[in-house]
């Protein structure tokens, strides 16, 4: 399957995080990098994001299972 690309818009209709949230994660190594399309267009591969989503998922199921 080939590798899909979506924008900073589509990203946050996905994950509820603001932009300037998303950008901390980026800095701190807690969020895929996007990759630069242009000099002012970024995307982001949709299977890392998804990877990431999968990620907390499973660590917040594993935080519940401890309460």
């Amino acid at each position: 399957m080939p590798q899909r690309l979506i924008s900073m818009k589509q990203l946050m209709e996905r994950i509820p995080l603001s932009r300037t949230e998303i950008y901390r994660r980026i800095r701190g190594n807690n969020f895929p990098r996007p990759i630069r399309l242009g000099k002012n267009r970024i995307a982001f591969i949709e299977t890392e994001i998804e990877a990431w989503i999968s990620d907390r998922l499973g660590t917040s199921s594993e935080q519940s299972d401890v309460r």
